[in-house]
């Protein structure tokens, strides 16, 4: 059971240091448990008696304490009230909240994902293909060393980190054209990368990231497919240019996520501090980015909206954040990092959710929660999933 991430959510609430979207999460949460009966599930919530008195005690402790000293207490009880609630209520290692836009109430009678069926998470899981077209399987290597190319070295390190070193006397590396690697990650897997240029960059499943081995020319350019957060070292003398589907992102230091997988609707890029350039390579339309703006870019259009930077950046904090999200996207984000195979027997278009999970539980936890709140069924054979409305 992951107390942490629910105590996290609730300290956060009642600090009113909240997401929007994670305090929608708790509220939408506590309408629900007030429309809803819904019954204790050791599996998914541990025992009942010991999250009562040691989460649920304490925040009505805390009630009495800060309603002691506070002068609006009708605004606090509410809040702490709300937060109590679902403390007694979604004390679970994984967390996940429906909300219907649909007629009829749900019945509780379609629950049979059964806690046999195990799918592990992802992990760091990698494949580095080198300039001379030979392939490293990452998460099979020990830590240390793995080679050398043009006065660069590259090294795993024992936490799922590929980092790039520039030998001292940069003297010595080769001139010429320069050498391209490539990092793949699986459907399962995650990695991160430490650039020749001090960049950071973590990918996301089932992505790639194309780089050179020496960021030697004018510009700082690799290309990237999937999703992957970036924190671009500084150097106003050479810009940082992210190439992927339909776009181009040009920075010169700055902290962005870029979500571009082929299967999505739109490329999404969120930035989280400093400014960056996005480009429209099929419009030929550009827009500049504040923190905490998110531009979505299809085939015929590019939009700038704001977001909460936490919820985009939530996978590579370790859990997914769903806000006001249809079923279609949140298992495509599931069967990206479970591998796993998703399959519908009918409409799932007018389901929408909003939840948390840690990616760090196995499947049957975050689909035994979905199917609980009765809207569908869900049917495991093998690494295929079959969602029934």
């Amino acid at each position: 059971m992951d107390k942490e991430l629910l105590l996290n959510l609730i300290n956060k609430y009642l600090s009113n240091q909240a997401t929007a979207g994670e305090e929608k999460l708790l509220l939408d949460y506590y309408d629900t448990l007030q429309k809803n009966e819904l019954k204790w599930d050791e599996f998914l919530m541990g025992d009942e008696d010991t999250v009562k008195t040691e989460l649920y005690g304490k925040v009505l402790q805390e009630i009495k304490t800060r309603e002691s000293v506070s002068k609006k207490p009708v605004i606090l009880r509410m809040r702490w009230f709300v937060a109590a609630s679902v403390a007694l209520f979604l004390a679970a290692s994984a967390i996940l909240v429906v909300y219907l836009k649909r007629n009829g109430a749900p019945s509780n009678n379609n629950q049979q994902v059964a806690a046999k069926h195990i799918i592990a998470p992802g992990g760091n899981k990698a494949t580095l293909t080198l300039s001379n077209g030979s392939k490293i399987t990452l998460d099979d290597l020990a830590t240390g060393q793995l080679t050398k190319q043009s006065g660069v070295t590259i090294t795993k390190t024992g936490n799922g980190k590929l980092v790039y070193t520039i030998a001292n006397d940069s003297s010595k590396s080769p001139q010429g054209a320069l050498q391209y690697n490539t990092i793949e990650t699986p459907k399962g897997g995650q990695y991160q990368v430490n650039l020749p240029d001090g960049s950071k960059v973590w990918l996301n499943a089932a992505s790639s990231l194309r780089y050179p081995t020496n960021f030697s020319g004018a510009v700082r350019r690799v290309e990237l497919t999937g999703e992957a957060y970036f924190e671009v070292a500084k150097n106003p003398a050479k810009p940082f240019k992210v190439v992927s589907n339909s776009q181009e992102v040009e920075v010169l230091g700055t902290h962005f996520n870029i979500s571009t997988y082929p299967d999505d609707a739109s490329v999404k890029t969120t930035l989280l501090e400093g400014s960056v350039k996005v480009l429209s390579t099929k419009l030929n339309q550009s827009k500049l980015l504040k923190p905490g703006e998110q531009s979505n870019i299809t085939d015929n259009s590019i939009h700038v909206q704001a977001v909460d930077t936490d919820d985009v950046v939530a996978w590579k904090n370790g859990y997914f954040m769903f806000v006001d999200e249809d079923l279609k996207s949140i298992m495509s984000k599931l069967s990206r990092w479970y591998n796993i195979d998703v399959e519908y027997t009918g409409s799932v278009d007018n389901l929408r959710f909003g939840g948390m999970v840690s990616r760090s539980k196995d499947l049957a936890q975050a689909l035994k929660i979905i199917e609980q709140t009765g809207s569908v069924k869900i049917k495991i054979e093998g690494r295929r999933v079959i969602i029934m409305p």
